[in-house]
């Protein structure tokens, strides 16, 4: 299980990547919830695991936006880095339907004259590291906290599926993570 807590960026995906976050005057924030089911502890023989992991993320009404329900579907990808303590490196990617949009997309949609889509590509771009292994706690090995970016686009005009749209948005999240075996 993952809970992350969020603030919205109108940064661009590459800038983030870049370390150049930027933040409106603006107050958009989101919180989401995250279930992964293992379906494999390696991709191709590399040792990448992988997960299914439904998610739903409520954002918060503001100023500048009314609140929104989203909900999410994607594969989770997991490389673990081989270093004394366990630091994992994930990807996700997948869809997510959103029941209004948002004020990013609202904004990066009107500057393409385009209709906004509720249905959009999700990637969700994540480091965490292991609390167990930090603090040498057998109690806490199955709790990690990171960082991750939640982003929503259409993928460039690229897909019909998802209105040939250009724009979409990003949210700069902070979780904590619960693995926890059935």
């Amino acid at each position: 299980f993952r809970l992350s807590q969020g603030w919205g960026s109108n940064s661009s995906l590459a800038q983030i990547f870049r370390g150049e976050i930027r933040k409106d005057d603006v107050e958009v924030n989101m919180t989401s919830l995250f279930y992964g089911h293992p379906l494999s502890d390696t991709l191709f023989s590399l040792p990448i695991e992988i997960f299914i992991t439904p998610g739903l993320a409520h954002h918060y009404a503001s100023d500048v936006q009314g609140a929104a329900t989203e909900i999410i579907l994607g594969f989770k990808f997991f490389y673990t880095l081989p270093l004394p303590w366990r630091v994992r490196l994930g990807a996700t990617e997948g869809v997510s339907y959103i029941d209004s949009t948002t004020y990013y997309e609202e904004n990066s949609f009107a500057s393409d004259n385009a209709t906004p889509s509720r249905l959009l590509n999700y990637v969700d771009l994540s480091v965490d590291i292991n609390i167990g292994d930090l603090f040498h706690s057998k109690t806490m090995e199955n709790f990690w906290v990171g960082y991750a970016v939640h982003h929503r686009s259409g993928i460039g005009r690229s897909s019909t599926t998802f209105g040939n749209i250009h724009g979409g948005s990003n949210y700069n999240t902070h979780y904590l993570q619960w693995s926890v075996g059935f």
